[in-house]
This record gives structure tokens, sequence and C-alpha cells, in this order.
């Protein structure tokens, strides 16, 4: 990949990046650090990647370093006590919340694989090159996905 190559690759894919990252991260500023030390690593790498590949390249290292965020504690604790301050008021029931909350306590798995095909629109293929796993994963997490979010909004609309 050449120097023009990464910086078309910069201009094509940081939109959709930054707003991937933004949706399962949940923080702007969060999902802006993710951007940048995906298009680190491209750099790094650059003698590696293909063009063609760069999309699915940059949406696999940022499929990594979300997990790794999530792994740690700290942002299990900051999801808790958003859970705590949106859940306090009966005023905060409106639907966009009650997904929001169900989002919130779904593995972060799932809730990757519901941006990438429910709100972004990537094909199976693309999501199956994004996060490693094979078409049928995909297919039957997204429905495990699916079906846990429903549920968690059942439970929060009785309380």
């Amino acid at each position: 990949m050449t120097k023009d190559n990464f910086i078309t690759c910069a201009k094509l894919y940081t939109p959709n990046l930054l707003r991937f990252s933004k949706r399962v991260a949940g923080n702007a500023i969060e999902a802006e650090d993710i951007v940048q030390e995906c298009f680190e690593v491209l750099w790094k790498n650059k003698e590696k990647v293909e063009m063609g590949s760069a999309k699915s390249y940059l949406f696999s290292v940022a499929h990594k370093k979300i997990m790794d965020t999530y792994r740690s504690d700290f942002m299990l604790k900051e999801l808790s006590l958003e859970f705590d301050e949106l859940k306090t008021g009966p005023e905060n029931k409106d639907t966009e919340q009650l997904v929001q909350l169900a989002m919130a306590q779904i593995p972060v798995l799932f809730k990757e694989l519901l941006v990438l095909r429910d709100l972004d629109s990537y094909s199976y293929k693309e999501i199956e090159a994004i996060t490693g796993l094979t078409e049928s994963q995909v297919k039957v997490y997204l429905f495990r996905a699916r079906k846990a979010v429903k549920e968690k909004i059942l439970k929060l609309e009785t309380v």
C-alpha cells in the first residue's frame, strides 16, 4: 500500500469506521481513539495490506480494539453506571432508550453484530471478514442477539 492509497483509505473509510465504533463503544471520544488506532495499525502494516482488503482489515482491527476495550473492568463499571442513571426516572421509558438499555446489557459481540448488520447494513460475508466468524456463526449470533435484546426490552418495560 502506498501513501496515496493510505490517504484514499482514510478518506473513504473513516466515516463508516467512526460510525461503527461510536455505535458499539457508545462514546464519541472512545470511537475517535479507536479509529485513530486502526489507521496506525494499517500504516504499520502497509506492506502486508492490499488496497482491496483495506476496508475489511480496518474493521477487523476496530473489532479487536473494541473487544479489548470492553474486556476492561473500567468499561463494565461505566456501563452499569449508565444503566443505573437511565433506569432511575419513570419518564425515561421511551422506545429508543429501552433499546439502548437493552443493547448495553447484551454481550459486546452481539452488540457489534447488530450494529454491523441491522444499522450499517453490512452483508454476512463482510461481517465474516470483519469479525473472523463463519457466516453461519454470524447468523446464529445475530438471531441470539436479537432475541436477547427483545427479552431485555420486555423485562425493562415491566420494571
